[in-house]
């Protein structure tokens, strides 16, 4: 069957993501941002700011007022997941948006978005598809969160690696997914940790594909700034990176102790959290502001197999390292 019509929808979202910037002000909390120059006020929306723990570090570096040593003031809420999440920057009522990587891409390639990418966010693929127990991948039906987003391009790699009459559908978050799969309406649903050590504890959930395993890795999000913000504040972006790199720090070298700071904020128990860190295969890896140069370029290479994009990205031309450390950049 033609990708053709889920291409359309994949850029449809991101055309009414920017047509509909004006209205954002009522579809978030977030507070106005501050585009003009001499603020000290950083506003991000970021997706699963209350279930992922590489997204939980920030609200911790607020509590920690790591942020505030700096002299950056940030402010942060969950904008829900992609248009959402990316919307009130286009429009300049946040400064800062991390969100699922296509669909930021996709948005930062749209005429006059008003978005410059400026980082890739956790760089280890942690993605993996759960079920109940006794499930087989052969003709499994994997469910995704939505047309255009992460989870849909990489199911969509693996039924192209796999095989095995693999299907896909949408269904939500991985909450929904993981109900979907009990209820046998899908085989198995997306699922990242610390969701997949909580269910493995209590609910027996098992790991049918590791897509890591199938796909290598590639970072989960991406970092997209407001342009005019990064014109006129540079600093607050490199300040903010400064403390990133600290609070990935802090959770390799200090696992346990991240996971108890960290467990309430994405709702699940310091055993759990802390079990999730040790089933990483590398958190250096994933907690590090280093850019994965062959991680971008695989995220270019599924982009392109699932139709979401015609040619392979000019990551040299499209990722703006500026603001990172000098370090943590790479050469294309």
């Amino acid at each position: 069957m033609s990708r053709f019509p889920k291409v359309l929808g994949a850029l449809a979202a991101v055309s009414a993501l920017l047509v509909g910037a004006t209205a954002c002000a009522d579809e978030s909390s977030a507070p106005g941002g501050e585009n003009g120059s001499g603020t000290d006020t950083l506003s991000i929306s970021a997706t699963g700011v209350d279930s992922l723990p590489f997204m939980a570090i920030l609200q911790a570096g607020i509590d920690k007022k790591w942020f505030e040593e700096e002299g950056l003031k940030v402010d942060l809420f969950s904008g829900g997941g992609g248009g959402n999440t990316l919307r009130v920057v286009t429009s300049g009522d946040a400064d800062m948006a991390i969100a699922g990587n296509s669909s930021v891409l996709l948005a930062a390639q749209q005429p006059n978005s008003n978005l410059t990418v400026i980082a890739p966010w956790f760089q280890m693929n942690d993605f993996s598809w759960i079920s109940p127990p006794g499930r087989a991948i052969s003709g499994a039906t994997l469910g995704f969160s939505s047309a255009g987003s992460s989870t849909e391009l990489l199911v969509k790699g693996l039924e192209r690696e796999l095989g095995d009459g693999i299907k896909s559908q949408a269904v939500g978050q991985m909450g929904d997914n993981w109900t979907a799969a009990k209820a046998n309406q899908i085989t198995a649903g997306w699922a990242m940790q610390p969701f997949i050590a909580d269910k493995q504890a209590s609910e027996n959930a098992q790991v049918l594909v590791n897509s890591r395993e199938v796909l290598g890795d590639l970072p989960a999000d991406l970092v997209a700034v407001n342009t005019e913000y990064a014109q006129a504040n540079p600093e607050n972006l490199t300040k903010f990176f400064k403390v990133a790199d600290r609070l990935n720090a802090w959770v390799v070298e200090n696992p346990d102790e991240a996971a108890t700071t960290i467990a309430p904020l994405v709702k699940v128990s310091p055993e759990v959290m802390k079990a999730a860190f040790r089933s990483s295969p590398d958190l250096a890896k994933g907690y590090s502001l280093k850019v994965d140069a062959d991680g971008l370029k695989n995220l270019s290479e599924l982009m392109v197999g699932a139709g979401q994009i015609d040619a392979p990205v000019d990551w040299a031309t499209v990722l703006d390292q500026q603001y990172l450390p000098e370090d943590a950049r790479a050469s294309f």
